[in-house]
C-alpha cells in the first residue's frame, strides 16, 4: 500500500501500528500564498517550494524544491502499489492537500488501480479532537479496515474544486463553500474558513489578523502568547507558521497595527485599537499583497474582494 497523509506525525503513528506501506507526507501549507493554475504538479510544486521557503524560515528554497520533488515521484509510482489509501481530516490544511491530490489521480490512468480513503472529524477516544497526528498506532491501525473507495463523484469534486481555488475569481469557491456536499461531508466549512481569510468588508482584517489584535488587547505580548490566543478560537488550530506570517504582517507594515518590543515580543498600538473599532481599514491602501489560492488580493486597487460574514459572500468592492 501508498499511505497518503498530511504530515510526519501521522507517519510516526503508520510505524507504530505496524501499518505497512509506503509513507507519504504531502508537507504543504496550501492556505499560505499563491496556489495558481498551472499545467502540471511539477510546475505547481516549483512555485510552493518557492512560498514556503519565503514563509517558513528553516528551509530554502533547493531544500523544499527536491522534497517536493521526491513527493511528486512517489505520488506518480501509485500503480506500482496494490492500494492508495488517502489519510486526512477535516481542517481547511487537510481538506486542500485532498483536493489537490484527488485532482492530480482524476486525470491520470487509473485502470487496475485501488484508491481509498479514511477522512474523519472525531475519534471517540480522543476529545478534543484536532487531527490525525493526535492518534496512536493502534487507533490508526483501527482505522485502515474502515477505508472506502474515492467514488466517482469525489473525484468529480475534487477536480471542480481544486480548479476553484486555483482560479483568479473566487466565486466558484464561494459556490461550494455554501453547496452541500454529502460525499464530501468537511469540505464547505474548510472552505469557509478559507474565505474567512480574505479582508473584512468591516475593517479590511482577516479572521486570523482580528483573533491576533484581540489577543493584543487582551494582554498578548510573546509571540507564543499570541498563537495560543489565536488557536483557542479555532475548532482546529493552525500550523504556528501560518500564524506567524499573519503576525509578521501586522507587525512589520510601515504604518503597523503592532509595535515589535523584541524579537518575539508584540503590542497592540494606537492604530491597532482603531482598525479593530472599525474606526479604519487595514487593507485598503497600497502595499498590501496576499495571495489566497489563485487570487491576488492588491490593497492598493480599487476592486477588491471582500469577506461579508454575514451574507457568507465575497464582495467585489469598486
Amino acid at each position: 500500500m501508498l499511505h497518503v497523509t498530511n504530515g510526519d506525525a501521522v507517519l510516526m503513528g503508520f510505524r507504530d501500528g505496524g501499518i505497512a506501506g509506503t509513507y507519504l507526507a504531502w508537507r504543504d501549507v496550501l492556505h499560505d500564498g499563491p496556489v495558481p493554475q498551472t499545467a502540471s504538479l511539477e510546475a505547481l510544486s516549483d512555485v510552493r517550494a518557492r512560498v514556503i521557503a519565503e514563509i517558513g524560515g528553516e528551509s530554502d528554497y533547493d531544500e523544499m524544491r527536491a522534497a517536493f520533488a521526491e513527493r511528486d515521484r512517489t505520488l506518480e509510482g501509485f500503480r506500482g502499489h496494490d492500494e492508495t489509501v488517502l489519510w486526512f481530516e477535516h481542517d481547511l490544511y487537510d481538506q486542500l492537500q485532498l483536493l489537490q491530490i484527488l485532482d492530480w489521480l482524476s486525470r491520470q490512468d487509473r485502470a487496475g488501480a485501488r484508491i481509498s480513503l479514511i477522512q474523519i472529524d472525531r475519534h471517540a477516544e480522543v476529545s478534543p479532537f484536532f487531527g490525525l497526528g493526535q492518534l496512536s498506532g493502534r487507533q490508526l491501525a483501527d482505522l485502515l479496515p474502515l477505508r472506502q473507495p474515492v467514488s466517482p463523484a469525489q473525484f468529480a469534486i475534487g477536480r471542480e474544486a481544486w480548479a476553484a481555488f486555483c482560479a483568479p475569481d473566487p466565486s466558484a469557491l464561494v459556490g461550494l463553500a455554501n453547496r452541500p456536499l454529502p460525499e464530501m461531508p468537511f469540505l464547505a466549512a474548510a472552505l469557509t474558513r478559507c474565505l474567512e481569510e480574505y479582508p473584512s468588508i468591516r475593517d479590511g482584517l482577516s479572521r486570523t489578523e482580528r483573533q491576533l489584535l484581540e489577543a493584543g488587547s487582551a494582554g498578548a505580548r510573546d509571540r507564543r502568547d499570541y498563537y495560543v490566543a489565536s488557536s483557542r478560537r479555532e475548532s482546529c488550530p493552525w500550523g504556528d507558521m501560518s500564524v506567524y506570517a499573519r503576525l509578521g504582517r501586522l507587525s512589520n507594515d510601515p504604518r503597523p497595527a503592532l509595535d515589535r518590543l523584541g524579537a518575539d515580543e508584540y503590542a497592540l498600538n494606537e492604530r491597532g485599537r482603531r482598525i479593530l473599532a472599525g474606526g479604519e481599514d487595514w487593507f485598503g491602501e497600497s502595499g498590501r499583497d496576499v495571495w489566497i489560492g489563485g487570487v491576488h488580493l492588491d490593497g492598493g486597487s480599487r476592486r477588491q474582494w471582500r469577506w461579508d460574514g454575514a451574507g457568507r459572500t465575497l464582495i467585489l468592492t469598486s
